[in-house]
């Protein structure tokens, strides 16, 4: 009997141990593909955490859920007189067995040209609509329910956020699935589920058409 519980052990641990190996594997595969998209596109890229960019970005609610943050994977570099930064964020909510760890790819550009209110917009859970019969905060608009039912948008400054989602950026953003778009000053941060490397570039190309969207709003 103390043979067999043994034995079970071993193989649990084992198991367990080529679990963290398959994924370690992948995740060291998934740096090395990015880190050759930098290059391709002529980007800074890093594997470590970056203590100054979280400081940049402390301000943005997706910054501010969970602990274990991380920051990975983190291509910067310039574009059309604007900074730039694409990397993996991850954080875990809950504790023990109700513990999760979200990742997410997320698109960061900081321009001189952008005046943004304070804002953040993402998909609306159940517990935003229940809490929205309590007083919780969710900008709607009358003139676009699918936005409103979509999205849950916050921020301090109504009026200026009201003005900043004009028809234009509420109709293109309604048609979007599951994206999440914060904002503040000269910065505006696009985020979404983490992709695959493959779509980095297809995943920047939409960070660059909300920052034109919202560019044109300002």
């Amino acid at each position: 009997m103390i043979t067999t519980y043994i034995l079970t052990g071993a193989a649990v641990i084992l198991l367990v141990g080529i679990i963290i190996y398959i994924f370690w594997l992948s995740e060291k595969k998934r740096s090395q593909q990015l880190s050759a998209i930098a290059a391709s596109l002529k980007l800074n890229f890093s594997h470590k955490d970056n203590s100054a960019l979280f400081d940049r970005m402390n301000k943005l609610h997706l910054f501010s859920v969970g602990y274990s943050k991380k920051i990975k994977n983190l291509m910067e570099g310039e574009a059309n007189n604007a900074e730039l930064a694409i990397f993996d964020y991850q954080y875990t909510t809950g504790g023990g067995q109700s513990s999760h760890t979200y990742r997410q790819s997320v698109f960061c550009i900081w321009s001189p040209k952008l005046y943004l209110p304070q804002f953040s917009m993402r998909p609306e859970g159940i517990f935003h609509k229940i809490g929205g019969a309590f007083g919780y905060q969710d900008i709607d608009f009358d003139s676009h329910p699918e936005f409103s039912k979509k999205y849950l948008l916050r921020g301090d400054n109504e009026a200026s956020i009201r003005q900043l989602f004009n028809n234009n950026v509420l109709t293109n953003i309604e048609s979007q699935q599951k994206i999440s778009i914060e904002g503040g000053g000269n910065q505006l941060v696009f985020y979404k589920k983490r992709i695959k490397p493959d779509d980095i570039e297809s995943f920047m190309d939409e960070g660059f058409r909300f920052f034109k969207l919202f560019l044109e709003a300002t």
